[in-house]
């Protein structure tokens, strides 16, 4: 019993001893008493936010920004055509437009992928034709599977 009651007390004059240390200065107690790092950086100046602003919010360009002159829409899916972003337009088995596009449109970005299939949209106006107007987009290489769908919510890749 001696020998409980002076680990008890010894052990109340070491946490004694170092809480009143570590008040003065740091001991090897105080990684179990600390109040948290204190840092004075401030990566803002003024602690001010830099706002990223979406792709989406930047992009004000239409379809109607590609077409300088009424009927230039033919000229452009021409253009289409000739550079390979476009291979084939066709209605397939299930009555639903589809669209084949080439190479040089799977090399694209898809920012730029999804204004060339919004402007296909915007000359044909497929997605406003019926309630659930939508075509499939597919792959010249690949005859099985959509690349996705172009809806009035833009396009969907799959």
């Amino acid at each position: 019993m001696r020998i409980f009651t002076f680990l008890f007390l010894f052990t109340l004059a070491v946490t004694g001893v170092s809480g009143q240390s570590m008040a003065d200065k740091a001991t090897y107690w105080g990684f179990l008493y600390h109040d948290g790092y204190k840092h004075d950086f401030q990566p803002y100046l003024g602690q001010e936010k830099l706002a990223q602003p979406s792709t989406a919010d930047m992009d004000s360009w239409t379809p109607a920004d590609w077409v300088d002159n009424p009927g230039d829409e033919k000229v452009i899916l021409h253009d289409f055509y000739s550079l390979g972003l476009i291979k084939k337009q066709y209605i397939d088995r299930d009555n639903i437009p589809a669209l084949r596009v080439g190479e040089p449109f799977i090399q694209l970005s898809s920012f730029d992928q999804k204004r060339v299939l919004a402007f296909i949209d915007y000359v044909f106006k497929i997605t406003e034709s019926e309630e659930n107007g939508m075509f499939y987009v597919y792959y010249n290489r690949n005859d099985s599977e959509p690349l996705g769908i172009y809806n009035k919510s833009g396009f969907i890749s799959y």
